[in-house]
């Protein structure tokens, strides 16, 4: 309905994997919860992003919480199994994943899910957050949880704040650098990375793949020396046939200037 108000206990914008998550246990605990997302799929990483073969061989870790309910569920639902990939115990079809994710919200009573939108204006108080407007709703609540993929809802209150790399002498993270150097500056955030999944048409020979515009090869060169090409492909092997084309050397990570992603509408249109 256009420009209505809804009223919420939580509010959280972006259906990612922390976001649906974050939804998902706030009703679960009883507290009314309106969930925003983009895009029709929920689960980000993990399925509309295509990288079904999340990284973890070790499986006693990976057992608790809405995580271990999920590969339980997926072990349910995916034909031929989850260990198809070496660099993962589990790999399986994004689209089943998404629809996990689906299930779980529409499980929920007391749980709305509106997607396709994106969060155009912040109401504030202060420092706090009160409410957030999109195309045709706004959306007022208690608690407003920014679960987009930049901090969409802080910067769009013009709110201070930071993104990249911590030190360790800042929260005791054993992984965190000890101080800044040529990577970080280089990497301020993780290197977005996009996914391709190839089928396996067997014979005869697959339909041709025509290349993208500006392909340039050399970029390639060397992705897969000390591996070969059977250990690259089956990587991110995923049932059916598909291999989930995610390689982090000379490959499809890319971190170059990603400070263009927060400068402006711009700037983050000629990064992507």
């Amino acid at each position: 309905m256009l420009n209505q108000t809804y009223t919420t206990d939580v509010l959280v914008v972006g259906g990612g994997t922390g976001g649906t998550a974050a939804a998902i246990q706030a009703a679960r605990r009883g507290a009314k919860t309106i969930l925003v997302s983009e895009f029709p799929w929920l689960g980000g990483m993990l399925t509309s992003a295509g990288v079904s073969a999340p990284d973890g061989n070790e499986l006693q870790a990976f057992q608790t919480g809405l995580w271990g309910a999920f590969l339980q569920e997926l072990r349910q639902r995916q034909p031929g199994g989850l260990d198809n990939s070496w660099v993962s115990f589990f790999s399986y079809e994004p689209r089943i994943g998404a629809e996990i994710f689906a299930d779980w919200v529409q499980e929920l009573p007391n749980l709305q899910w509106i997607s396709g939108k994106v969060p155009l204006e912040v109401l504030r108080q202060g420092d706090c957050i009160t409410g957030v407007r999109f195309a045709d709703f706004t959306v007022t609540a208690k608690i407003i949880l920014d679960g987009t993929e930049l901090g969409d809802l802080l910067a769009l209150a013009e709110i201070p704040y930071r993104w990249g790399w911590e030190l360790q002498s800042e929260w005791g993270e054993p992984s965190a650098p000890e101080s800044f150097n040529s990577l970080t500056e280089k990497y301020p955030v993780q290197a977005p990375t996009w996914v391709v999944v190839m089928q396996d048409f067997g014979e005869p020979v697959a339909p041709q793949i025509p290349p993208a515009p500006n392909y340039n090869p050399s970029l390639f060169t060397g992705a897969w020396d000390d591996y070969g090409a059977e250990k690259f492909l089956n990587y991110g092997r995923l049932p059916g046939g598909r291999f989930m084309i995610n390689w982090p050397i000379c490959g499809n990570d890319y971190g170059q200037k990603a400070n263009r992603l927060i400068e402006s509408d711009l700037t983050r249109l000629e990064f992507v």
